[in-house]
């Protein structure tokens, strides 16, 4: 049936933007030639229907496909589209995001909206924005008008941002993560249906978004500062040298692989399991034998995506095998003092190469080869 999804010679040039959006509609079970001119049309289609009945009539002599409900594209899908520049989109995203917006007059005033305002971020055009925000507050668009009136409550302070060179963007990055290191400032995890929803919210170990997250048997206890540390864990940490390191596991989310750094890195030692985990700028959490990692993690029905156990990862699968070393803590101390000083990571040395768990800036970093030289080791054991 694929090799029929071709057009005529006579009517693939002007129908070539098309072909994917038409093959999808003809495999989903809609064969009127009628119904398909009128959906490219409205996608921008310039020519004639002539052309989309010529690209049915070899169709027509097969069997008819078997209607099929359309993919319906996911919350994150349409955000990509919404917030991408239309240059990124593929060629079907394109067509597929038009599609959506002429059936959704709500969601093009949105796009249209948002990509003007993408646009005076990127050609520093300032003084357009008291129009976009008088045009931004008569939509029908609730969060889109509160966030034209707050622009408007800063005006002079957003304009500048968006007219000069330079701006004070990373210092209000900083104001704005300290701001949510407040817990007074937070909200439960499941009211916030974002993948964004990451670092500690408190010192208790219940406050853990890793905790919270639903993962089995996870009791953390965060510490601040190298003392601390080690004094809570230095010992044990020392017993792992000589070990090998026969597996690790981390969490992932199924829907696309991706990593979620907030919850914590689990490390094997011949049957000896460390838990390391960071949270806010300051804290670390070392666990020994808690966290279940054949169990389910559970919790996550409020949110599309998925996030399970994985024992893949090219950089710790290097180490699988080895045989530690030498294990240290890492206190970071730059030059130049900055948020994130007197952050404490842990090191393992291996017979080849080095391997650490650092502060990621609320979350967890995985690290391959020498430290940084602004760390200050301190060695544990032997």
């Amino acid at each position: 049936m694929e090799d029929l999804l071709v057009p005529p010679r006579q009517s693939r040039r002007a129908l070539a933007p098309w072909i994917g959006y038409l093959n999808q509609r003809w495999n989903e079970g809609r064969t009127d030639s009628g119904l398909l001119f009128r959906e490219i049309q409205v996608l921008g289609y310039p020519d004639s229907s002539r052309s989309v009945r010529r690209w049915l009539e070899p169709l027509r002599s097969s069997p008819a496909p078997t209607p099929k409900l359309p993919t319906t594209p996911t919350v994150r899908q349409v955000t990509g589209w919404l917030t991408r520049h239309p240059d990124a989109l593929t060629s079907h995203e394109a067509l597929q995001f038009k599609h959506l917006l002429a059936r959704c007059p709500e969601l093009a005033t949105a796009s249209k909206r948002v990509r003007n305002f993408a646009r005076m971020m990127k050609n520093l055009n300032g003084e357009h924005l008291p129009v976009w925000i008088d045009q931004t507050e008569t939509t029908d668009l609730p969060p889109l008008r509160n966030f034209a009136r707050h622009l408007r409550q800063d005006l002079d302070a957003v304009t500048a941002d968006l007219t000069l060179r330079w701006n004070s963007g990373p210092v209000e990055g900083h104001v704005n993560r300290i701001i949510l290191w407040n817990p007074s400032c937070q909200v439960l995890p499941r009211m916030v249906p974002l993948r964004i929803c990451v670092g500690g919210l408190g010192r208790r170990p219940e406050d853990s978004v890793a905790v919270n997250m639903g993962i089995s048997g996870f009791k953390p206890s965060f510490l601040v500062g190298i003392e601390a540390v080690r004094q809570a864990h230095g010992s044990r940490l020392a017993t792992l040298v000589g070990r090998r390191l026969t597996g690790f596991a981390l969490v992932r989310f199924v829907e696309d692989g991706d990593w979620f750094a907030d919850c914590p890195v689990v490390m094997d030692f011949d049957g000896l399991q460390t838990e390391v985990c960071h949270s806010k700028l300051e804290e670390l959490s070392i666990g020994w034998n808690t966290i279940d990692t054949a169990a389910t993690i559970t919790g996550w029905e409020w949110c599309e995506l998925t996030p399970q156990w994985s024992h893949d990862d090219e950089r710790l699968e290097p180490f699988v095998g080895q045989e530690l070393r030498e294990v240290a803590l890492l206190e970071w101390r730059p030059a130049d003092h900055d948020l994130a000083a007197g952050s404490v990571a842990v090191e393992f040395a291996f017979t080849e190469g080095c391997l650490r768990i650092v502060n990621g800036l609320d979350e967890n970093r995985i690290e391959v080869g020498a430290a940084q030289p602004d760390y200050v080791r301190h060695r544990l054991g032997r």
